[in-house]
């Protein structure tokens, strides 16, 4: 080693540091300091562990590096600094970048003899200029915020500390490499790449620009200051940069036709307005943090273009990349490997959704929003042609016809894609507004309901990013609960069930004179025009044909794995049926109650609804174990909420599956519960009595049918309770002939009985496997276990 030259280099493994090292440990010998030794070692590069803002730890390693090497170094390059994109002053800033500084160099002044001793300072200590005017080593020092303000300041510090020790300060600009490792651009390219509106949008000059600095041409500049450290002068400051500046528009349509095929918009917006929304953006809950903040704005059209005159002469230096030349191998990178793009550039990675789309996604979303554009033209024209509706509803209708056009239209733009879910908004206001003026259009309210579900399902559309991607199924499951054969059927219930609500809304609206009903004459028509039907301020069957085609929306917007793409979507797709079913079956059970009358077509359109149940909250089971999985292994729960993520792979043991088989018990247990409900008609029961009868009938029956499926087995054991409680109520509630009390005795009994077998298990679900075979008979055994092990 005696017989190489000695470098030091402070932040040795860092971006720069470790790049510097490894190219200058070919020639020299290379002493690597900073506050932690790298696991992953450049091979001959002597590691010592500094930290700069502690006088007695630079003592200490200063002697350590006396003892092993001697009293010269021949060239210190000192990296060390602190950074933040903060904007807020920073302790740090004076402890580490000024003060850490100023000991360090005169530390290594008591220590050793230096040949030479390089700061690497920033361009950004320079006052900006206009476009042409360049700037130089002489131009004026006026560095805008904390960062460059401390570099200012340690330069300072340098030479009150540094004697005859020849110094160069070295005012770089940004450095990149042909991966990216800029944060700067880093952050520009990704807000393209996930087509964040924040990206077409610019508070300043978009003609202006800086300089940026290639990292092989930063490290062979340095490599030429060691070499010619002889001839230089004592003191030199020197600007490192490419003279070739590429503007802010210029930069954001070359990343745009790399990224997009087609240059990126650059829109001119106040500076008060962009503080405004960077602001808010900052502070809005569930999102990752904003790079842009407030303090930048001011900043944002900076022009810095650098005379490279002076290092030309003393090192006979040029930069040989460009950033414009570079681009296409960083966003190349990008494609290739987002994920690693983003692991290296220290980014949270983008939402699933907000990757750079395929052709087949960019032309499905151009498709639906140009769709949504005619029908929002057809709707504006459609009350001029209605002749009996109201003034509020002629209005709703022009209004509503020209904000969803107008929204359509902004959805075409990527940078707006996100405003086609505020067209949902307009099409849901669409659904309601004939229940809510009441209208005694006929047509009106058709045409409504079926643009409106139209204009609400093209704005909701996502796209599969592989429209031929396989069906995946959930870690442990069998099947995949998301397939289109799960849906479809789904889909089919629903617009059954709004076919039924929507001829009862009809006869609400007094757009029909009579409602048919085959078996109990005008017991439609007298709960239809009932108090409880009346309690509602809009149509209740309205309200529930509009529930019904929100169900259908639900279940066709999606691709094939939606438990793990659009986790939003199928949490609301279950709240639509799930808590709607309920309803449906309290609705039922107010039928006897409230009114005294039954309703055919009422009681068809709540079992379609109740039969919905089954087949929609295996969607639902599998969404929520995705979510537990992601957020247990440290990903955001509500990022994976909104735009769902990459599957969690878990371990699980699968019990023993049963051949498939009907639920025979199920079945039979709904039948009882049907049964219950029309008992109080056969037994002439009355009062109390049959209250409790048509109650515990629709309770029963509701659990029944939500057994059926296998996920959701363990549900049967709440008629368990029922059938008890139908047992015991028979002796205290209200009055029944002997016949019909032992009617509810053995109907009681029966339902205890037929409620405690399982049933066939003929899947698998994962976590809740054990659940799903869950019986009473595991919690004796539990009960016994924790009885041996408390004895013991």
């Amino acid at each position: 080693m005696a017989d190489k030259e000695i470098i030091l280099i402070t932040g040795s493994s860092g971006y720069i540091g470790r790049s510097l090292a490894a190219r200058l440990v070919e020639k020299y010998h290379v002493i690597g300091l900073d506050l932690g030794i790298p696991e992953k070692k450049i091979p001959n590069v002597t590691y010592k562990s500094l930290d700069i803002s502690s006088s007695k730890n630079i003592e200490n390693v200063l002697d350590e590096i006396y003892d092993e090497f001697g009293s010269r170094i021949n060239s210190v390059i000192h990296l060390v600094a602190y950074y933040s994109f903060s904007g807020q002053p920073s302790s740090k800033y004076q402890e580490i970048t000024v003060d850490g500084t100023k000991n360090f160099l005169s530390s290594l002044l008591r220590h050793f003899h230096l040949d030479q001793f390089i700061f690497s300072s920033t361009m950004l200590v320079h006052a900006p200029t206009r476009p042409c005017d360049k700037i130089s080593e002489e131009s004026e020092v006026a560095a805008g915020w904390p960062y460059p303000q401390s570099k200012v300041a340690a330069e300072r510090a340098i030479r009150e500390v540094k004697g005859d020790t020849p110094v160069v300060y070295l005012r770089m600009a940004g450095v990149y490499d042909d991966y990216g490792h800029s944060i700067p651009i880093g952050q520009h390219i990704a807000r393209v790449y996930e087509q964040q509106i924040s990206s077409a949008l610019f508070p300043g000059n978009a003609n202006h620009g800086q300089s940026y600095l290639h990292l092989d041409d930063l490290i062979h500049a340095m490599e030429l200051l060691i070499e010619k450290r002889t001839s230089l002068p004592s003191e030199l400051t020197l600007l490192l940069g490419e003279e070739d500046v590429m503007t802010y528009r210029e930069l954001q349509e070359r990343i745009g036709t790399l990224l997009h095929e087609s240059p990126w918009p650059t829109i001119k917006i106040p500076a008060f307005i962009a503080s405004a929304g960077a602001f808010v953006q900052q502070r809005t809950p569930f999102m990752r943090e904003p790079f842009i903040k407030p303090w930048m704005i001011p900043f944002a059209d900076d022009h810095y273009e650098l005379d490279m005159s002076k290092v030309r002469s003393h090192l006979n230096w040029s930069p040989t990349h460009k950033l414009r030349d570079t681009l296409p191998s960083i966003i190349s990178s990008l494609k290739e490997n987002p994920e690693r793009w983003y692991k290296e550039h220290k980014m949270i990675p983008p939402a699933w959704r907000s990757l750079v789309t395929s052709n087949f996604e960019e032309t499905s979303y151009r498709t639906m929003a140009i769709i949504n554009i005619f029908l929002g033209l057809w709707l504006f024209a459609n009350p001029f042609t209605f002749g009996d509706i109201s003034r509020g509803e002629f209005w709703s209708e022009v209004i509503s016809g020209v904000l969803i056009t107008f929204t359509a239209a902004l959805s075409l733009f990527p940078t707006l894609r996100w405003v086609r879910w505020i067209n949902t908004v307009f099409a849901a206001w669409l659904m309601f507004s004939p229940l809510i003026f009441w209208t005694q259009s006929a047509a009106a309210y058709s045409a409504d309901t079926l643009l409106a579900s139209i204009i609400l399902l093209l704005s909701a559309y996502t796209p599969s990013k592989d429209p031929n991607a396989p069906n995946e199924l959930p870690p442990g499951w069998t099947y995949n609960p998301s397939s289109w054969r799960q849906r479809l059927p789904i889909m089919m219930l629903g617009f059954t069930g709004f076919l039924l609500a929507r001829y009862l809304a009809a006869f609400q609206l007094g757009h029909i004179s009579n409602a048919w009903d085959p078996f109990f004459g005008n017991g439609t028509e007298t709960i239809l025009h009932s108090d409880v039907s009346k309690a509602f301020p809009i149509s209740d069957a309205g309200l529930g044909a509009l529930s019904y085609v929100l169900d259908v929306i639900a279940a066709a917007i999606g691709d094939k794995n939606r438990w793990r793409t659009m986790p939003w979507m199928v949490i609301l797709f279950g709240f639509f049926i799930v808590p709607t079913g309920v309803t449906s079956i309290t609705l039922v059970m107010l039928q006897p109650i409230g009114v005294g009358a039954w309703c055919t077509i009422c009681l068809l359109a709540s079992f379609v609804m109740l039969i919905m149940v089954p087949p929609s909250v295996d969607e639902v089971c599998a969404s929520v174990q995705f979510l537990r999985r992601s957020v247990r292994s440290g990903r955001p729960f509500w990022r994976t909420f909104w735009f769902g993520d990459t599957e969690v792979q878990g371990e699980f043991t699968r019990p023993k599956l049963d051949e498939g088989g009907v639920p025979y018990n199920l079945i039979a247990s709904t039948v009882l519960g049907c049964w219950l409900m029309a008992t109080p008609g056969v037994f002439g029961i009355t009062g109390s009595a049959a209250n409790n009868i048509w109650i515990s009938g629709a309770l029963i029956t509701t659990f029944a049918v939500i057994a059926f499926a296998e996920v959701a087995r363990i549900v049967r054991l709440f008629n368990v309770v029922f059938g008890a409680w139908l047992v015991l109520s028979t002796f205290f509630i209200g009055e029944m002939s002997l016949g019909a009390k032992l009617h509810s005795l053995v109907i009681g009994a029966l339902l205890v009985a037929l409620s405690f077998p399982r049933g066939k298990i003929s899947e698998h679900f994962g976590a809740l496997d054990k659940w799903v075979r869950w019986t009473p008979l595991d919690l004796a055994r539990w009960y016994q276990r924790a009885n041996r092990i408390q004895q013991k």
